[in-house]
């Protein structure tokens, strides 16, 4: 499966044909298929040059930067429950619907996902990198930022969608 994250993500020109009206022009963009992103797993894309990570959870799908704001870890490698997302380097926790970093008090940016015709589409979210804020006390992912023995995978990228 090609790796997403070297490849420039074409987009339907403004007035393009979809099924559920015309994401291009509402600044969404087409990452790859839907089916590409198995349950629990994140893959990785680029877009805009802006390098993302996009996840299947029970609730539907999220996506974030790539990587960890710690030291760089691939979230899309990640371990995801709870809806969160563990780095495969040092166990920092992202809740992926409220960006909140487990224990460090920031907050990561969440990418808008839709899912149309079997295709997913992310919209940036605005400004890039990690927002200092206060973090909600109650974020479910907030464990001092760590979850012990989290496990390491290397998922494939999303299928290329040309």
């Amino acid at each position: 499966m090609p790796d997403l994250s070297t490849v420039t993500v074409p987009v339907a020109p403004p007035g393009g044909n979809l099924l559920t009206g015309d994401r291009s022009a509402a600044g969404f963009h087409d990452v790859g298929a839907a089916a590409d992103v198995p349950m629990l797993e994140g893959r990785r894309a680029t877009v805009e040059g802006r390098r993302v990570a996009i996840f299947r959870l029970p609730t539907g799908f999220a996506a974030t930067d790539a990587e960890c704001p710690h030291r760089g870890g691939p979230l899309s490698d990640g371990l995801v429950a709870d809806g969160c997302v563990t780095c495969p380097l040092h166990n920092w926790r992202l809740d992926l619907t409220t960006g909140v970093i487990g224990g460090a008090g920031d907050r990561m940016p969440i990418h808008e996902v839709a899912e149309d015709g079997g295709r997913l589409w992310v919209r940036l979210a605005d400004g890039d990198g990690v927002v200092a804020a206060g973090a909600d006390a109650d974020a479910p992912c907030d464990d001092a930022g760590r979850t012990p023995n989290a496990v390491t995978r290397t998922p494939d990228a999303i299928a290329d969608p040309a």
